[in-house]
């Protein structure tokens, strides 16, 4: 797949002001850096939607229809939410820099949403990290259609947290896609994907960080291309998978697979703070930490431990983890 210059797009403003775009995302990176992006490549980003559920219930309206927030608000709740940061700012504080509004959205099929929503009159919504499926009367309103970045290489871990799943699996070298939105789950007619490799131990956060940027610049890219009237899409031919939200269960190690894998499905689930039960020869443990790995290495025994660090055979190769 063709890995586009990304960065020619920035400093290129006079094609993309015309557009109005709708952005919707959360409160992480892979909604924040890739608005950060938009911005500065140029893009008119008219207002920014976000699940009310992220918002502090007190500046949400109690009675009465949604409406946008802005840090002109009379409310000082709502302005001081709103007031912009230059340190590392949020989804919201980059809203408020850019003097944008905030939609913040409940159920997308409900009629007062959909109203306030329609109001915007955006010529595209770009996706990037949002926690609801689009009805189709959203994704009838742009006349331009509906951008969504997924950080997987599509048909490939379609679904809520691919990045988990990329892990779980095993697959340190994958993609970030821009793909045009459907009625289904990241079942849309891809535009444009970018190949990305994860190095072996890296966190989930740099693995975010790593894919918001990609994504973002690729999106950048294809809303270009859109206003050119030079974006491609093609239908996503492959049956590919879908991986539902993790569970529990979904942290288990199988002392089957390689260390390796093992190694950096540890070190990039990290965050979720879960334990990493495990069973080997008969016995269970519970993995804490990953410290490190030999891909070669064999033990005279399946368990080793050095304190509260154990070493665990898998096949092939060890691990070395902490443990409760």
């Amino acid at each position: 797949m063709k890995d586009y210059m990304l960065m020619e797009t920035i400093g290129k403003p006079g094609q993309l002001s015309g557009m109005r775009v709708l952005f919707f995302g959360m409160t992480g990176m892979l909604s924040r850096i890739p608005l950060a992006i938009l911005l500065n490549g140029g893009v008119n980003v008219c207002g920014v939607a976000v699940p009310a559920s992220v918002l502090p219930p007190y500046i949400l309206p109690k009675h009465g229809r949604p409406h946008p927030l802005t840090p002109a608000s009379k409310q000082p709740q709502v302005a001081h939410l709103l007031t912009p940061s230059p340190h590392h700012p949020g989804i919201l504080e980059l809203a408020a820099q850019h003097q944008l509004p905030v939609y913040p959205v409940g159920r997308l099929k409900e009629a007062a949403t959909m109203d306030m929503l329609t109001a915007v009159a955006p010529d595209l919504i770009c996706v990037s990290c949002f926690n609801q499926i689009f009805p189709p009367p959203l994704l009838a309103l742009p006349h331009l259609g509906c951008l969504n970045l997924h950080p997987s290489r599509l048909p490939h871990f379609r679904g809520p947290s691919p990045l988990f799943w990329i892990f779980h699996e095993g697959q340190n070298d994958t993609a970030v896609t821009v793909h045009f939105m459907d009625a289904g789950v990241d079942t849309g007619d891809i535009a444009l994907q970018a190949d990305l490799t994860f190095p072996h131990g890296i966190s989930g956060g740099q693995a975010e960080q790593m894919a918001a940027e990609r994504g973002g610049r690729l999106l950048l890219e294809a809303i270009r291309l859109l206003a050119d009237g030079r974006l491609p899409r093609r239908p996503q031919a492959e049956p590919g998978s879908y991986y539902p939200a993790p569970t529990a269960d979904d942290f288990w190690l199988d002392v089957n697979w390689p260390a390796q894998r093992a190694f950096n499905f540890m070190r990039g689930t990290a965050e979720w703070a879960r334990p990493y039960p495990i069973t080997v020869a008969g016995h269970e443990l519970v993995l804490r930490t990953a410290v490190s790995f030999d891909p070669h290495q064999q033990l005279p025994e399946p368990v080793v431990w050095h304190g509260r660090t154990v070493a665990v055979q898998f096949q092939p190769g060890v691990l070395a983890a902490g443990v409760s």
